[in-house]
């Protein structure tokens, strides 16, 4: 994407709409589908008024780490966010963990672009390079945001 083009320096840009070929539609329709799902698991549960051990209703164990330590792990509390957000109950999910709301725009990010992909055959696609920094800054954010609730707590 870089490069010189006729002795000038290329605009390298953050995205562009590139058109999808037939099997990565197929792609696009599974990410559609994790979506919907996800979104479905989160509507069927009932948020925990504690903030955290939601995900115990699906027969998973609780978190180690709150268990052993009694303080949250950086993803304790986001299943139960993700369910709130989706019952529209947006104060229980900024108290369970507010990384949840950056989990349900991705998602319906990632739902869109995919409903773009299998309805127009183009993709939103972004630029690699600057996406994978934008990766590296979000996940220090959570990390960071987990050891501060976790020293907090």
């Amino acid at each position: 994407m870089g490069g010189v083009i006729q002795g000038q320096m290329a605009r390298v840009r953050w995205f562009e709409f590139a058109p999808v070929s037939g099997w990565a539609r197929w792609s696009h329709a599974l990410l559609l589908l994790g979506v919907v799902v996800m979104f479905g698991v989160g509507w069927y549960l009932t948020p925990n008024p504690a903030g955290h051990g939601t995900h115990q209703q699906l027969g998973l164990p609780p978190c180690t780490i709150h268990f052993v330590t009694g303080r949250p792990c950086p993803s304790c509390g986001l299943t139960t966010s993700v369910s709130a957000i989706l019952h529209g109950q947006l104060a229980l999910a900024w108290k369970a963990n507010p990384i949840g709301f950056l989990i349900v725009a991705v998602a319906v990010g990632v739902a869109l672009n995919s409903l773009l992909a299998l309805v127009y055959g183009r993709t939103l696609r972004f630029d690699l390079s600057r996406f994978n920094w934008a990766l590296i800054v979000l996940l220090s954010l959570w990390l960071l945001h987990g050891a501060v609730r976790f020293i907090l707590a």
